[in-house]
């Protein structure tokens, strides 16, 4: 997957775009050269848009830059819902010891493999020990709080300690309950809970992760532009036009659209009057800006998005 270090950076680019427009947050990353991994919260049950759109933009990027045809992902991603304290704390760990779990590792000393990790670039744990990271990527470090410090900065140094207490050995615990349930991660209820939650949608029971996770509630295209339309005091084929005073509400339309359509960026982008991906990202951008500043269009946007899911 990546050969250099553009390759990573370009990855960590799409990743940093998706979580954006998706509205997920990050909590824990690695890449390693053949694999990674990714631990994130979604907002919108979006986690099947999300990592499609990821795998398909960097695979684009890969045939191209490495003139390699055919697939860059062996099938689908694996996912599992991940429930607990400690099992959050411990796979944050697990994640971050990727680098030093590799068979090249096995039999350095534990100063080789701490001194390693310390230096390894393409994962969080940089971040979450305090040390400088080298790109611009939003990763929530909110778990630190749990090693019960009195300063983020002994949090910073507990957590340290906690992950390099395992470098030379497994952690059982963790490595048990990811084998337990090909979907879930936790106590045994919560486990149970979820196996019989998703039975009904589970594609193939022999293929890993091979399942259609439930998602949100998808939104028409034509009921956004009727709600929109309403709350600015437009007409609603004004949306699709160049009108003066649409031209809010249309960027208003466009991101809840990008957000709970289901469709790509490209299609909604086209319903709204826009053509290109480049147009829509830009119009995105534009109004993230906007909502940074201005609370009432803020709750104005979060009113109507309320409306569209319980209606």
């Amino acid at each position: 997957m990546f050969h250099e270090e553009r390759d990573y950076l370009r990855f960590i680019e799409q990743l940093s775009d998706g979580l954006e427009k998706d509205e997920i947050i990050l909590y824990a990353f690695v890449l390693m050269p053949n694999h990674y991994h990714l631990f994130v919260e979604t907002k919108h049950g979006n986690i099947q848009r999300f990592m499609q759109r990821l795998n398909t933009a960097y695979s684009m990027y890969h045939r191209y830059k490495h003139n390699q045809p055919g697939h860059c992902f062996q099938g689908r991603y694996g996912a599992k819902l991940v429930k607990g304290d400690d099992y959050i704390l411990r796979l944050t760990r697990y994640v971050h010891l990727n680098p030093v779990k590799v068979a090249a590792f096995k039999e350095k000393k534990v100063e080789v493999k701490i001194s390693e990790l310390d230096a390894f670039r393409w994962s969080s744990y940089r971040g979450y020990i305090g040390l400088p990271v080298g790109f611009d990527l939003k990763v929530d470090h909110r778990w630190l709080k749990m090693m019960n410090r009195s300063s983020e900065k002994r949090n910073k140094a507990s957590y340290r300690k906690y992950v390099e207490s395992c470098v030379s050995r497994t952690d059982d615990e963790i490595v048990q309950a990811l084998e337990l349930s090909r979907y879930a991660v936790g106590r045994p209820k919560f486990i149970d809970q979820i196996e019989d939650e998703l039975r009904e949608v589970k594609v193939n029971k022999g293929v890993y992760g091979d399942i259609k996770w439930p998602e949100g509630k998808i939104l028409k295209l034509d009921d956004i532009s009727g709600l929109v339309a309403g709350e600015f005091s437009i007409k609603e084929t004004d949306l699709a036009g160049l009108s003066l005073n649409a031209r809010l509400a249309k960027k208003v339309a466009l991101e809840i659209g990008c957000r709970y359509s289901g469709l790509s960026e490209r299609k909604v982008g086209e319903y709204f009057g826009y053509r290109g991906n480049g147009a829509v990202g830009k119009q995105r951008g534009r109004l993230k800006k906007l909502l940074d500043v201005d609370d009432r269009l803020k709750k104005r946007m979060d009113m109507i998005i309320k409306r569209l899911l319980n209606a």
